[in-house]
Parts: C-alpha cells; sequence; structure tokens
C-alpha cells in the first residue's frame, strides 16, 4: 500500500493515486487547545503530529513551523523575511559591516541594524495572547521601511547578504517525517522580490502608496532582495528537498491581477523551471479570495495551488477550481475552515458540503484534500475525523461521481453590476476633480478644487458631485471585483487631500453627514487591511467614522461606543480564531444598556450570515463594498 508520502506526490506531479490524499493542518488548533488544556480527551499529552498519525491522517509539513526553533536568535530577523528553521536548506550571515543590536521589552523585540549607509530597525511582538489564540508566528509591530531614505539601507542588507547550504539539518527533518508526510523547505514568504517588500517591509495599506509613490526607490530595493532569491534558489536546487513552498497569501485584492502578473508571475515561472527541472514540486499557498486570478495562478508555471479555500468562504466554488485548475495544476485544500465551525454550518451542511465535493472533484487526480487555510481552534474536532473516514470509505480513485445531496445555499451570489457613473461624462465643471479622484492624483486634486471655490462653485457640490459620487462609484466597481485595493486606497487619498481644501468651508455651513460609525478589530487579531478599507469608503462616502484601530476587547468597544455615540459599530475579524470576540462585544454592550441605540455589522474572511445572526448582529458584509450599501440601509431604517 503508498504511504501518504507517496500518494501526495503522486498528487502533486498529476499521477493517480489509489486514494485521495487527506492532510489536514492542525497547527494553530493544537496550539490553542494544548495552551488550554482543551484537547480531545484520547489525544490529552500528545503532540500535534502524534495525534495526525493516531487518527492515521498524513502529515501536514508544508508551512514551517516559524515558533519551533533551537533558540531566539533563529526568528530574530522575522521582520526582514529571514529565518533559521529546520524546514530550510541554507543558512545565512551579514557581512562584518553591519552591527546588529537586538533590546527585548516583555512580548516586544527590537532589532536595530547599523550600516555604513544608515541605520534602520523593526520590532516584533509575541504576547500571552497569542499563545492562547494558537498564532504561529510572530506579529511585525513596526516594519523596517519608514521614511525613503531607509531603501538604501535596506537593499545595503540584502546586498551583503551571504548563503551557505545546510541540507544535513533538512535531512533530519525529512527522517522525523518519513513517510507520514512531504517536508517541505521555503525561501521565506514571498514570491517574488517585490512581493517579499510587500509582505515584510511595509505595513499591508502603507505598501501602496509607496508603490506608487516611490517607484524608483522600490525598483532598486527589489534588485538588491533578488540577490538572495537567486542564491535561495540556487541552494534549494541542490537540495534534498522534494516540494517548495515558493510564497504565501495570494489574494486577488492583495496581490490584485495587474501586480501579481507583472511581479509575482515571472518568478513562479523561473523558480518551478529550476526546481522543476531538478524533479522539485513548487507550492503556492493561494489561500486567499482568488476569484480575479483564476487564469494567472493556472498559467502562472506553479505545480501545487496549497491552501485553496472555496466557496461558501470564498467566491470560487470547488467545482469551478477543479474546472480551470485541474488539467494544469495539483489543488491542495479544498475544506474551507468554517465548515468546521459549529457556528458557521450545521451538521447537515457539512455532510452536504462533503457529499458535494466528492462529486465534483472527480475523478479525483491532482487533487489533496486538506482544510484551508488552518483548522481553528473552535473546530469540531469530529468532523475532521468524519472527513478522514469519508475518505476511506469513498474516495478511492479514481472517484465515480454520483449521486449527492445538493449543498445548502450552494448557488454563489451574483456580483453586483458596476455602476456606469465612471464612465458617464460629468458636469464639465467637475471633471478635473472626478479625474483626480478616479486617477488617485493626490498631489493635483488640491488645485484644482481650488479653481472650482474661485469660479463660485460651493464646497458641499464640489464634495458631492466631485468626489462623493465618483466614490460611490469606486465602491460599487470594488464590490463587483472590477477594481482592487491599491485603486481605492490611492482614490480616498486624493479625494482626502481635496477635502482638506473644503474642510473651512464645510465647517462654516455645517456639512451634514451620512451617520456616525465606530469600526474595529477584535482582541486577539492584529489584521487591518480589511478595516482600513471599510473606513476609507465609508469616509468616501460621507460617514463620519471613528477608527479604534486592532486587537479590540469588548469593553473598548463599549467605553468607545458610550463616549462617541455612534449609529453603527463595524467589528472586523479576519481569523477563526478571533471571530468569537465579535459575539462578545455583543453581550458587552447588553450588560452596558447600549445595545439598543447602536446597530452592529460584521464582517472577515470567517465570517459569515449564519453566524452574524447567531451573535446579535444587525448584518454581515462580505466585503467593504457591501459594508457600504448595508450601513446606508440600516441608516434609512433608523430614520
Amino acid at each position: 500500500m503508498p504511504s501518504h508520502k507517496q500518494r501526495i506526490l503522486m498528487a502533486a506531479r498529476g499521477e493517480m493515486p489509489d486514494l485521495l490524499p487527506y492532510v489536514p493542518r492542525i497547527d494553530l488548533w493544537y496550539n490553542a487547545n494544548a495552551a488550554f488544556d482543551t484537547l480531545p480527551r484520547q489525544h490529552k499529552g500528545r503532540t500535534q503530529d502524534e495525534i495526525s498519525r493516531a487518527e492515521g491522517w498524513a502529515l501536514h509539513k508544508i508551512v514551517p513551523e516559524f515558533l519551533n526553533v533551537s533558540k531566539p536568535e533563529d526568528s530574530l530577523h522575522r521582520a526582514l523575511g529571514l529565518y533559521r528553521l529546520k524546514e530550510m536548506v541554507f543558512d545565512f550571515r551579514f557581512s562584518k559591516e553591519i552591527e546588529i543590536e537586538v533590546k527585548n521589552e516583555g512580548d516586544y523585540t527590537s532589532v536595530f541594524y547599523h550600516t555604513p549607509v544608515g541605520s534602520v530597525s523593526t520590532k516584533t511582538m509575541y504576547s500571552d495572547e497569542m499563545r492562547r489564540s494558537g498564532a504561529s508566528i510572530t506579529w511585525i509591530e513596526e516594519h523596517i521601511l519608514k521614511r525613503p531614505k531607509d531603501y538604501k539601507v535596506v537593499g545595503y542588507l540584502f546586498e551583503n547578504l551571504t548563503l551557505e547550504p545546510s541540507y544535513e539539518r533538512f535531512r533530519e527533518w525529512q527522517k522525523y517525517v518519513g513517510e507520514d508526510g512531504v517536508p517541505g523547505t521555503i525561501v521565506g514568504l514571498a514570491c517574488s522580490p517585490m512581493h517579499h517588500i510587500q509582505k515584510e517591509f511595509l505595513d499591508a495599506t502603507d505598501f501602496y502608496f509607496h508603490y506608487s509613490d516611490y517607484q524608483r526607490e522600490m525598483r532598486a530595493l527589489a534588485q538588491s532582495v533578488e540577490h538572495f532569491f537567486d542564491q535561495a534558489l540556487t541552494m534549494i536546487a541542490g537540495s534534498p528537498a522534494e516540494m517548495v513552498l515558493w510564497g504565501a497569501n495570494v489574494d486577488d485584492m492583495i496581490t490584485y491581477p495587474a501586480y501579481f502578473e507583472k511581479e509575482i508571475t515571472p518568478w513562479i515561472r523561473k523558480a518551478s523551471g529550476v526546481l522543476g527541472g531538478k524533479g522539485k514540486v513548487t507550492v503556492v499557498h493561494c489561500d486567499g479570495e482568488n476569484h480575479g486570478l483564476m487564469d494567472l495562478i493556472r498559467d502562472s508555471g506553479m505545480h501545487v495551488a496549497e491552501a485553496i479555500c472555496p466557496y461558501p468562504m470564498t467566491k470560487v466554488k470547488v467545482e469551478e477550481y477543479y474546472r480551470q485548475w485541474g488539467d494544469k495544476l495539483t489543488i491542495f485544500g479544498g475544506i474551507p475552515s468554517n465548515i468546521l465551525l459549529a457556528e458557521s454550518a450545521t451538521e447537515e451542511e457539512f455532510e452536504a458540503y462533503l457529499d458535494h465535493l466528492f462529486k465534483v472533484i472527480a475523478p479525483g487526480r491532482r487533487f489533496i484534500l486538506g482544510v484551508a487555510d488552518t483548522t481553528p481552534p473552535n473546530a469540531v474536532f469530529e468532523r475532521l475525523i468524519r472527513i478522514g473516514e469519508r475518505v476511506e470509505k469513498e474516495a478511492r480513485l479514481p472517484l465515480a461521481g454520483g449521486a449527492f445531496r445538493p449543498l445548502p445555499g450552494s448557488a454563489t451570489p451574483e456580483a453586483t453590476t458596476a455602476a456606469a457613473v465612471l464612465s458617464e461624462p460629468a458636469q464639465h465643471e467637475f471633471d478635473g476633480v472626478r479625474e483626480d479622484v478616479v486617477k488617485g492624483r493626490h498631489k493635483d486634486i488640491a488645485a484644482h478644487v481650488k479653481a472650482l471655490l474661485e469660479r463660485g462653485l460651493s464646497a458641499k457640490q464640489i464634495l458631492d458631485r466631485g468626489m462623493l459620487d465618483t466614490m460611490q462609484a469606486i465602491g460599487v466597481k470594488f464590490s463587483a471585483g472590477e477594481l482592487f485595493i491599491p485603486q481605492v486606497l490611492l482614490s480616498a487619498r486624493a479625494m482626502n487631500e481635496g477635502l482638506k481644501v473644503l474642510e473651512p468651508y464645510l465647517a462654516a455651513s455645517k456639512r451634514e453627514v451620512t451617520g456616525k460609525v465606530l469600526v474595529g478589530t477584535v482582541r486577539g487579531d492584529f489584521h487591518d487591511i480589511g478595516k482600513n478599507m471599510l473606513v476609507t469608503m465609508l469616509r468616501g462616502v460621507g460617514f463620519e467614522v471613528k477608527d479604534l484601530g486592532i486587537n479590540l476587547s469588548a469593553d473598548v468597544f463599549v467605553k468607545a461606543v458610550a463616549e462617541y455615540r455612534p449609529d453603527i459599530i463595524g467589528l472586523s475579524a479576519l481569523l477563526t480564531t478571533t471571530m468569537s470576540e465579535m459575539g462578545k462585544v455583543i453581550e458587552a454592550l447588553k450588560r452596558d444598556g447600549l445595545r439598543d441605540g447602536v446597530k452592529v455589522i460584521v464582517g472577515g474572511a470567517p465570517v459569515n450570515a449564519k453566524f452574524a445572526r447567531d451573535i446579535g448582529a444587525d448584518g454581515y458584509a462580505a466585503d467593504a463594498g457591501q459594508a457600504i450599501d448595508l450601513a446606508k440601509g440600516l441608516m434609512a431604517v433608523k430614520g
């Protein structure tokens, strides 16, 4: 009988194993439940690998164990995207001209890099709260690029970086995993030098502004980082590794189509060509919304798209993935993590999803079954067991398909048709301002606004007909998938520059706002790109918004509601580990007698309408565009 390793490699290489490989990732689930002593009774005292082996599952060893290091120094340079891990086939060293200073303060680690061309610094954090939630990597609190002059310093660091093979360390790791899985190696978490800058050196939102404003500096830095990528590719090509994770967190909003094609695809092709020529499998962690990247990912050259998270957690159904990709690359995933949660899916919905899955991926070639992105801490463990049981019983290959129960709510919602406002001719007076907003020309808009004021147009007319109408149309196009995060952020920045000119006039005329909204990311969650988008778009259509930030307890929200008295509170969570905090916020509002005076809307990747209803929220939105419509609707009802 083939081993787990043999089945995974056969599927990854386009061959047909005897059984559908089942490789659930359980690190996040394990870390959280081990910390709280809530592991299933039969697995008390076991490691996560012992649990997988006891259940007969393959070990998921594609994503490294970033916190499982020999000594703290091995993850010291995490904010540079540099690691010393057992999964890696190379080590690195800086030149002697670079002086490194380290300061540890509680949960925070600051690293200062002093070079002949200047100094830069980073700060990372790993708190008890992160440990309890099962977080598997430290958080970058302070990124290395803060000013344009930092580009040269960071470039110097990478130009003076030397890699050396560390194959024996990796062989020990291979020996441990054995035939129970395929241990992967990595360069880092990025697919290309520019992607590396995006993921490691800048805040998720700031990157897009820098990408627009500092192209020359960014291109030079990417060329410096390329020195590291080229060395790493050579080391990996000559290593004993059979599977290589070449980057992570592909998503059609973050790594939007034009960016993916220009900045990421060439390096995936390069890596896949070099590594494929050595018999190795190139894997990319495509765990986001891939609706806008379907053709680009298929044609990128990657061998395996891992952590594929289909509908109902994202827009693309599993059958669409298999139909479009199944003849060119292997799909690794297919089980959206929220289908494992009792609060997101009933037992009937869970079983119906599996019925549907086994039918639509027939005959089952080029498919590795796994949880996308990973098993959440509050997953129903019996559902993981049930998947394994059904694989053994029903997933002998080739799959025949056959009868199945319809997946409840399986019809994917139609995308809202984009308004044609942007393409319709505007009244001549506002053309310049509208074009500034659409094209994100933040340096030009102030002069155009002043010119309109000098011609006698009122501040309210300029705001309403030159800016808000335009941002409304941009929001519709964003929601429909026709525009992406960078365009919206750049447009909003331009509008805000124009608004600075109008503010004194608007204040004098007592500008009327659409409503007051309080927004924040719940406790334990440090992601902010979705929240930032919501704040940007709400302000763009006339709401007054107070952004509380990230990692906020229920009491912080309650205090802010009492002080600010908003009409609506927007709660964001990107992780299945933190979505339960939304319910705590609602309960805290009830406790303090504030719930009846405010509408609560929720959103984020793991959240759905069922969850929103169950916790008593007033609405759920799948993205910032839908949240705008929801907020407007709630304000209309509120009167």
